[in-house]
């Protein structure tokens, strides 16, 4: 009788309760012991092999891979790896044998892709054969529990997402003794990773030696005392391998109990190899070996991972012997959290101590969807228990959640000593737990979704056999949870005798997983195809894609494969598409495309046919090498197959093969290209995106072939994600108020120092060695920190807590090692970085749509060496061995990793990708605004887009820069100017059209003198837009709403400014390659404080910045040739104030009044101003030129942000920490030295304002409409000979008028074309003292040549307070009354030398603004 068919209504009822096993254990990938980290043992996506395909007449042996030793790890499973090359993609097995020798076979076929032998008789290392340790304790004339060698005898494990396989393995070295012929041997185990594609060493680790040690607490809760040294001699480890929470977890027992051994358990790092703790399980007494079958532990969803320790002490507190235990890693510390110690009926810990009856041999077992968590001990107890509070201390077996013995009709509970599995068996049937003792048949025991029912629901005929210290290693596969899919595997001895000491038969079963009564095959029905040959204990059966897996120690070590007779891979061609008919036989050429869809290879018949030429979209040839989405021509003569790999995936993984029929060409004349088609279309990609909100995400640095578009390939760097390399790295999403982690691990090569790499040096240098910056965020300096190093075999990992009122927007990340900052990121080490808002951000309602359907556009400048002539030849983008020769120093030496560059095209050595791709084709629906968010991630260029239109068919509006939001009516320029560094997010909306429109890079002699002639790109296409129809809706409308900023970028062109006069920072060439702020190089973070900081700001307060550019570009450019140096400022915005002089027609389509940046060009000759307030963030703030090579070369500096209320912070002798007229004490603050008021529709800001007399307040322009500034009021106008009169115009967006206010008093003004607009200017009498510090003179180049403390300076009565600012000079004298002040108006058209006094004497060089105020 079927017994599923008698208790299948009783089951109904509580259906409700059955549980489905997770994704996470139905995945093809088989990484880790059991399968999955719960433990199930089951392969839940098997659709081949089911209990209709297989039967002795349709599956058996298919072929067998030798091996070099015995295996008794489970093989591991991973499909469709993409191996490149003549290789391909294949599903790969991992094999690791007890000779020490790991290989990686193709799945699908009897080939060894490549294999890993540990042992090296050059090091003098070998594997440890058993012989040399059973004598410890034991007595040699008994067999032990493992046979041979021992080399890598636990389950390694894959993490696929970093391409990495992780094993142990035991080893002995021979050193040899000194002055004699003999050597010595050196027992140890060894923890290695590999890269599952190439089998290379993972993180230049390379062999990490396993040595641990740890305190030992005096017998029975006394204090810890001593230390104990693990010793390799006496450990064993044979429970598979876990991760978890970032780290590799291994646990050791001892060879057949003997020795003073412990239960270790040991945590390494799983991207330094580095050990982070030993822990052992007895740490008073001894013993508490941990082995579990060679079960590896599961892990929770929490990262707890669970074991349990065979016979040792108890207490609960220093001794878990005998035992199941919860551990938790938490600060690089293990600790007990939970655990349950079983007893039998009557006995207590130290009676089944002393008989064997422990907990040790089985491992454990989460039951997925549930809390519940399942062992065994020897006996065949098995007990279920909570891992919420696992029980404690349980006489008579008290406290367990659930417990039954493993026994049915007529039969007494017998020795458990293998792997077992769980499967669900879905619809009213329910998940079976399955498991095969000793003398016993496998049992299934029906689970409920809260219990077990304690008698089997299903047995087997066949009971193994007594006497072979094993039952049967289980696992079940099944397609999901369909009825008749469903098969449990076991392998089992056939002959009694110990299973590992001698060497006996064994065979494999397959049942029916819903009746095990029912064998659907066995390998004894045709024994001398199918036959196992000598059992491997221990080792359960791997089920995948159609074939199943099994370790036999035959031969020193095999591994047969199992399969249906009658499969095979490939898959027939689809039929041929809708209306498809093929060219005709001729002499003209024919022209049509392939659509390629994800799986679906093209039908070779597709291309037969006349000379054609045809375009293959989103294929790439690898065969052929040619590239993706070009035109290719072929002469039909005789027919031929071309093979070619297909992929939708934009990071270039998951590949499908197909085939290509065409022709060959039986004549030499090259083929004329047809008129009309097209040589690309190339559709743009989005970068990968990955969300870190409350998460990590790691990113590894590898060098990287890569081909762009079939034009240029070049050996790079790039940052790899989840193991596949991406140019540009994948987007990262993080949202205000959330946290995220990135850790960088840098797998670039070896860096081998003969004396010390100078980190700190202007100089190119270090090319392997990284870091990152978060490019736009405004966070803490702490967590931007750029400063650190990240050499080769290095990680690092950046945490980033998200103010909650961060704003939303486009940012980007890269590499910042200063000195390689430009070799990398020309490199690809960049990549988009977007903030998303705070759940309680209300983004307007005609933006919103915009943002969710927006496409990342990252522009990056391909360099190439001999691509450049001049002054930027030195920084071109070359390969990497290139890179890697040109900038290592004599005291570093770098590996060459391929030859040179190729290049398709010869005339395309420069020029910018987007997303890395050249020229791609933007999607467009008709008349739809789209958003696209532009980020100019190139080394030194301007971008200056324009659209090459005739038709007008588009429009664009400017929506943000630099991630802020601009104030509407956003604004149609005539370009989108991106200094490198700069980004833009912008609206963009195009009528129907067959025509694609080229966007391309132009730059524009009307922008010439704000922007001068050097580092300005031309390409004449960047990419095209294709505006086509998808009956999708359309939001036909460009946005008009504001967009809320926060807090902290609140307006400060009215602010009250901390300092009386503007802070000068000059960019300029030094000597030969040398960079220079204010004359002087970066002199990094190792030189004194005091030349360390460029000045010293405290937060709350407001500065404000001349940043002014060299009159010539860098080095020896040509003469006449001026470059407008894009400054750019971690962790806080600024705001442009001012334009000093600059015409604003040039400037119109680069920079706005009022706008916020952290990246704005220093606008040739003059500059540009700004002010900042540093809010939040205290410590170091960076700034430097965003021509990287500039930056590379010294032309980097910091700032010093002080809590407010410093010292170092003065307002004429007060601190300041204000916005908008607000002292930091609450008083009224003085009254600005300089003001500015920006003149809006309808209204002047501020309409009212203090001032001190003889101060110069500026009207800037920010609105549609011309305006004045006229003194009076409507209808009251102050004549004109009045010496408070003052009129000025400005009459466009931009324009500017000024008037120094003299006399004490109240003036209104007004807008004599809008009578509505009204303000007023309070003046107020100058100060009569100097301020705190004193004064002293300095000019530009010269040295400073008096300092006055405050406590000697006096004052003169009616000083103009901005002399400072526009006076030619300063004096300071000691006079019989005090100091005395001499000052000289500079009244000449020429600029003003730009003298300054300080206020305090770890302040900077002020400026001066052009003698136009005067």
């Amino acid at each position: 009788m079927v017994l599923r068919w008698s208790f299948c209504s009783v089951l109904q009822v509580v259906s409700a309760l059955l549980l489905v096993l997770p994704s996470c254990c139905a995945l093809p990938y088989i990484l880790q012991q059991s399968y999955n980290r719960f433990r199930t043992g089951s392969h839940g996506e098997e659709t081949i092999l089911n209990t209709s395909s297989v039967s002795p007449d349709t599956f058996g042996k298919l072929w067998t891979y030798s091996t070099d030793g015995k295996v008794n790890a489970m093989p591991l499973y991973v499909p469709e790896l993409d191996f490149g090359g003549s290789i391909g993609v294949r599903n790969a097995l991992y094999v690791a044998t007890m000779n020490g020798v790991l290989y990686c076979f193709d799945a699908d076929r009897n080939e060894t892709i490549w294999s890993y032998d540990v042992r090296s008789p050059e090091l003098g290392i070998d594997v440890v054969s058993f012989i040399e340790i059973q004598r410890v304790g034991m007595d040699p004339n008994l067999p032990g529990n493992v046979y041979g060698n021992i080399g890598i005898l636990s389950t390694p494990i894959i993490d696929f997402s970093n391409r990495t396989i992780y094993f142990v393995c035991r080893v002995k070295k021979l050193l040899p003794i000194v002055g004699s012929d003999n050597f010595t041997v050196q027992y140890g185990f060894e923890l290695h990773a590999r890269h599952i594609v190439t089998g290379a060493d993972r993180y230049g680790t390379g062999r990490v030696s396993i040595n641990a040690t740890t305190g030992i607490a005096s017998k029975r809760y006394g204090a810890i005392d001593k230390t104990l040294l693990f010793d390799p001699y006496l450990h064993n480890n044979r429970p598979g391998l876990a991760i978890a929470r970032n780290q590799i977890w291994i646990a050791y027992g001892a060879i057949a109990d003997k020795g003073a051994y412990r239960g270790w358990v040991m945590t390494y790092d799983m991207y330094t190899l580095r050990q982070t703790c030993a822990w052992v399980d007895t740490k008073s007494t001894g013993a508490g070996g941990i082995w579990q079958a060679g079960r590896a532990p599961p892990v929770d969803d929490e990262g707890f991972v669970y074991y349990e320790a065979g016979n040792g002490d108890f207490d609960g507190v220093y001794n878990f012997g005998q035992s199941f235990f919860k551990l938790s890693f938490e600060n690089n510390n293990i600790s007990v959290v939970d655990w349950y110690l079983p007893t039998d009926t009557g006995m207590d810990w130290a009676a089944t101590n002393k008989l064997d009856y422990d907990v040790g041999s089985t491992g454990m077992m989460l039951i997925p969807g549930t809390d519940l968590i399942l062992g065994s001990n020897k006996l065949g107890t098995i007990y279920i228990l909570n891992r919420k509070n696992m029980g404690g201390e349980g006489f008579n077996n008290s406290n367990a959640y659930q417990n039954f013995a493993n026994r049915g009709k007529g039969e007494l509970a017998n020795y458990v000593k293998n792997n077992y599995a769980y499967y669900n068996r879905g619809g009213c049937l329910g998940s079976w737990f399955y498991i095969w003792a000793e003398k016993m048949p496998m049992n299934a025991y029906h689970f409920n979704g809260t219990h077990f029912w304690t008698l089997p629901v299903s047995s087997t005929a066949f009971k193994g056999l007594s006497g072979t210290s094993s039952g049967g290693a289980v696992a079940v596969s099944g397609d999901g949870s369909k009825p008749g899919t469903g098969i449990v595997w076991a392998t089992i001895p056939t002959v009694k005798g110990g299973a590992e000491a001698n060497l006996i038969p064994g065979a494999v079963f397959a049942y029916d997983a819903e009746d095990l009564s029912r064998i659907v095959w066995n390998s004894t029905i045709n024994q001398d195809r199918d036959d196992l040959g000598i059992f491997a204990k221990f080792v359960q059966p791997v089920v995948a894609n159609g074939r199943v897996y099994i370790s036999s120690f035959t031969n020193s070590g095999t591994i047969i494969v199992y399969g249906l007779n009658n499969y095979s891979s490939p898959v027939p061609p689809p039929p041929p598409p809708p209306n498809f008919s093929p060219p005709s036989v001729g002499g003209s050429f024919t022209t049509f495309d392939i659509t390629v869809s994800p799986k679906t290879p093209c039908s070779p018949t597709y291309l037969q046919g006349s000379n054609m030429a045809f375009r293959i979209n989103g294929t790439q040839n690898a065969e052929l090498n040619l590239p993706r989405n070009q035109t290719y021509l072929f002469r039909l003569g005789v027919p031929c197959t071309y093979p070619f790999y297909l992929t939708t995936d934009p990071r270039g993984g998951m590949f499908d093969t197909g085939r290509i029929t065409a022709g060959v060409s039986t004549s030499a004349a090259p083929f004329p290209e047809p008129a009309g088609v097209a040589t690309y279309l190339n559709p743009l990609r989005q970068p990968q995106v990955i969300p870190c909100q409350d998460g990590m995400v790691t990113l590894t640095v590898v060098p990287y072939r890569w081909n762009i578009d079939g034009l240029i390939e070049f050996t790079t760097r790039a940052y790899a994600y989840d193991g596949v390399p991406q140019i540009p790295g994948p987007t990262i999403a993080m949202k205000a108020g959330k946290q995220c982690q990135i850790r960088i691990v840098n797998s670039l090569s070896k860096w081998t120092p003969v004396a010390n790499c100078t980190y700190h040096s202007n100089t190119m240098h270090c090319p392997d060695t990284t870091n990152l910056h978060t490019h736009g965020l405004h966070i803490s300096s702490h967590q931007d920190d750029v400063h650190t190093a990240i050499k080769p075999a290095e990680f690092l990992t950046y945490t980033y807590d998200m103010p909650a009122d961060h704003l939303m927007g486009t940012m980007w990340y890269h590499a910042h090692h200063h000195g390689s900052v430009t070799l990398q990121v020309a490199g690809g080490l960049a990549g988009a970085l977007l903030v998303e808002p705070a759940d309680d951000y209300v983004l307007p309602a005609d933006l919103a749509p915009l943002y969710q359907e927006s496409k990342v556009m990252l522009m990056q400048h391909v360099h190439l060496a001999g691509s450049d002539t001049g002054a930027t030849a030195a920084f071109t983008m070359m390969d990497y061995a290139a890179v890697s020769k040109a900038y290592a120093s004599a005291t570093e030496a770098y590996e060459s990793y391929t030859p040179n560059a190729y290049f398709r095209n010869q005339t395309l050595k420069q020029f910018f990708t987007i997303n890395g791709q050249y020229q791609p084709v933007v999607p467009l629906r008709p008349d739809h605004v789209t958003l696209l968010r532009f980020i100019n991630a190139g080394v030194a260029r301007f971008v200056e887009l324009e659209l090459t239109d005739p038709s007008s068919r588009c429009q664009w509006r400017l929506i943000a820069r630099d991630g802020v939001f601009h104030a509407p009516p956003y604004s149609q320029p005539l370009a989108i100017v991106l200094a490198s560094g700069g980004r833009a997010d912008v609206a963009i909306k195009c009528s129907a059209g067959a025509a694609l429109i080229a966007v391309a890079s132009k730059p524009n002699t009307i922008r010439d003198s704000a922007m001068g002639t050097e580092n300005r790109h031309s390409q004449t296409v960047m990419f095209w837009l294709n505006v086509t129809a998808d009956g999708q809706p359309a939001q036909s409308a460009f946005p008009t709403s504001a967009a809320p900023l926060p807090s902290y970028l609140s307006s400060l062109l009215n602010a009250q400014v901390a300092r009386s006069n503007i802070t000068q920072i000059l960019l300029s060439a030094g000597t030969g390659s040398e960079q220079n702020i204010n004359r002087k190089p970066f002199p990094g973070m190792v030189g004194p404080v005091s030349e360390r900081y460029i000045d010293r700001v405290c937060l709350g307060s407001v500065y404000e910045y001349d940043i002014v550019p060299p009159g010539s570009g860098f080095g020896a450019a040509p003469a006449g040739k001026t470059s407008a140096h894009p400054y750019h400022q971690h962790i806080n915005h600024f705001q442009l104030v001012n334009f000093n002089n600059v015409d604003m027609a040039a400037a119109n389509d680069i920079v706005r009044m009022g706008e916020w940046r952290d990246t704005v060009p220093a606008f040739a000759p003059n500059g540009v101003t700004f002010r900042f307030r540093p809010t939040a963030f205290t410590g170091v703030m960076v700034m430097h030129c965003h021509i990287l090579p500039h930056e590379d070369y010294g032309m980097m500096a910091l700032f010093n942000i002080l809590p407010a209320g410093s010292q170092q912070c003065f307002y004429n002798g007060t601190t300041n920490s204000s916005t908008g007229g607000s002292s930091s004490s609450g008083s009224t603050a003085p009254p600005l030295y300089f003001a500015d008021v920006s003149v809006m529709d309808n209204y002047y800001d501020p309409a009212t304002i203090t001032v001190y007399a003889g101060t110069n307040i500026m009207w800037t322009h920010g609105a549609e409409v011309p305006h004045t500034v006229t003194a009076g009021e409507p209808g009251e106008p102050v004549p004109s000979n009045d010496p408070n009169y003052f009129q000025g115009l400005t009459p466009s967006f931009g324009t500017q008028y000024s008037h120094t206010f003299w006399s004490v008093g109240t003036f209104p003004y007004y807008c004599e074309f809008h009578g509505a607009m009204i303000g007023t200017v309070t003046v107020v009498a100058a100060p009569t003292t100097a301020p705190a510090g004193g004064l002293r003179k300095r000019d530009v180049g010269g040295a400073t040549t008096a300092y006055a403390p405050a406590t000697s300076a006096g004052a003169t009565t009616g000083i103009p307070p901005h002399i400072d600012r526009y006076a030619s000079a300063i004096w300071q004298s000691p006079g019989a009354n005090g100091w005395s002040y001499n000052f000289a108006y500079n009244t000449s058209a020429a600029q003003p030398v730009p003298l300054s006094y300080f206020q305090d004497p770890t302040q900077t060089v002020k400026g001066t603004r052009d003698n136009k105020y005067l």
